[in-house]
């Protein structure tokens, strides 16, 4: 007796649980690292890190500010900035730095289980 077994090749795999580029797990894993350095980020009025900030394609969050630059980096024409830790006490620059090194392993967790459920369609 014969028996043959198809396998898929790995990339109709990756496909299916969206973890190509333009798949629904890349895009969820970039929503949710938006959703998460948004508590890293300055919060004055909350401008910058709610109405200025969006996922603008499936790998791409884009802080659409002229001073973003000089919040990210920390720094301004003056020196070092000096935020602001009210509403976010983690606030600094660097927030997706910041906010990988805080939760990159709750991350990497809530991609794998949106991973694992979206599959089982």
């Amino acid at each position: 007796m014969r028996i043959s077994v198809k396998v898929n090749p790995l990339t109709d795999a990756v496909k299916e649980l969206g973890l190509n580029v333009t798949g629904k797990t890349q895009l969820y894993a970039t929503h949710e690292i938006r959703r998460r350095m948004t508590r890293y980020m300055p919060y004055r009025t909350g401008t910058l890190a709610t109405k200025l900030t969006a996922v603008t394609s499936s790998t791409t969050i884009t802080v659409n500010a002229i001073y973003a630059e000089w919040l990210y980096n920390g720094i301004s024409s003056g020196g070092p900035i000096k935020y602001t830790r009210t509403h976010n006490p983690l606030a600094g620059p660097r927030w997706d730095e910041t906010m990988m090194r805080h939760e990159k392993e709750a991350l990497a967790a809530a991609i794998k289980n949106y991973a694992e459920r979206s599959g089982k369609k």
